[in-house]
């Protein structure tokens, strides 16, 4: 049963026999950085693999498995829009959606004439329904409120 425990390694024992100091400074006080390279990644990743599998997740990122299906490119996300915007019903032209507001606003009552004195602007004003009448009762009727 293989156990990571503290001690010298045998890369602390080789780097004590260039120097003691060399040694010192890179295991103990860590201010030479170990290098880096794609065959050291790649050993590292097969002694966790062999003998520390728990360790995995915590010290390499593993690429996830892309679902087929998926949206890898513009190209396949603009393919799929494209197949959605073709399902959907097609969009009104502006003559339709006129003739449509034209149908509803026959449907409408006509518009009040606003009459040319304030007495006839009251009279207009008074015909309308009460959730249309904002002036309160007992306040001036001007025709510019009224309006």
């Amino acid at each position: 049963v293989y156990h990571a425990a503290n001690g010298i390694s045998s890369t602390q024992v080789k780097d004590a026999r260039v120097s003691l100091m060399y040694f010192n400074a890179r295991h103990v006080e860590k201010t030479i950085v170990k290098e880096r390279s794609p065959v050291l990644d790649m050993g590292n990743l097969v002694h966790v693999l062999a003998l520390q599998p728990e360790n995995l997740e915590a010290e390499f990122s593993v690429e996830p498995e892309i679902p087929e299906g998926a949206f890898t490119t513009t190209a396949t996300l603009r393919e799929f829009i494209d197949a959605h915007n073709a399902s959907l019903p097609a969009l009104l032209s502006a003559d339709d959606i006129k003739a449509l507001l034209e149908e509803y606003n026959a449907t409408l009552p006509s518009q009040m004439p606003l009459g040319a004195s304030v007495d006839e602007t009251y009279a207009s004003y008074e015909q309308l329904p009460e959730e249309f009448q904002r002036i309160e009762n007992g306040t001036k009727h001007t025709a510019t409120a009224m309006k």
